[in-house]
């Protein structure tokens, strides 16, 4: 496998992390979503006393963080890959152990969780993934509580459209305009997006509330 075989790879493996690749990816997770995880956790006004649900979890970093802050609410995730399930669990035991974050293995075309069960919902770098992106945001739409919050975090488009072609097939890139749009296909009463540069580019994040 040449140079172009391995970064693709590499790509595919943020979409759908296993094996060596995947855990590969996860590091990348770790070290580049880091601020992306917080600052759009921040932007969620999470309190104490909140449901809170993390769609792609990855390793685990944004569960963390936003169970520092729901201290008598539930921090719940769920997460396509066996990989990413394990790093999570690991880097949340205390949290499990407490019984505050629970993390599943599941798919956003079919959340395991009642209608109206959370105060707010996220999910980093996962919109470009989606297989039916209006279906599976209804789905959002359903979990999320009348008056909640969610939050998208994605990576400016024209940042991803440098990497040409080796994204075809697993990334669809998306303006905010257009995540805006997709979030009221859905059935979000309102939605905005915010921006922040960070080291390695400009960072979006589009908030709904139901």
């Amino acid at each position: 496998m040449g140079n172009r075989g391995i970064l693709r790879a590499f790509i595919e493996n943020h979409a759908h992390p296993g094996g060596f690749v995947g855990m590969l990816a996860a590091l990348h997770m770790i070290h580049d979503n880091r601020d992306a995880n917080y600052w759009t956790v921040g932007l969620l006004g999470i309190n104490p006393t909140d449901r809170v649900l993390e769609v792609g979890f990855g390793p685990g970093l944004a569960i963390q963080k936003v169970a520092a802050i729901v201290s008598q609410g539930l921090v719940a995730g769920v997460d396509s890959s066996e990989t990413m399930l394990k790093l999570a669990r690991k880097r949340n035991a205390a949290g499990i152990a407490a019984g505050r974050v629970e993390l599943k293995k599941g798919d956003i075309s079919s959340l395991p969780y009642p209608s109206d069960s959370f105060d707010k919902v996220l999910a980093v770098n996962v919109i470009y993934f989606l297989a039916d992106p209006v279906a599976n945001l209804q789905q959002v739409y359903r979990v999320t509580k009348p008056g909640g919050r969610v939050a998208f975090f994605l990576e400016a488009k024209e940042k991803l459209a440098k990497m040409g072609d080796l994204l075809d097939g697993v990334y669809t890139l998306y303006t905010a305009e257009q995540v805006i749009q997709l979030l009221h296909q859905a059935g979000f009463a309102r939605a905005w997006f915010e921006t922040r540069v960070f080291n390695y580019g400009a960072g979006i994040c589009v908030l709904g509330e139901k």
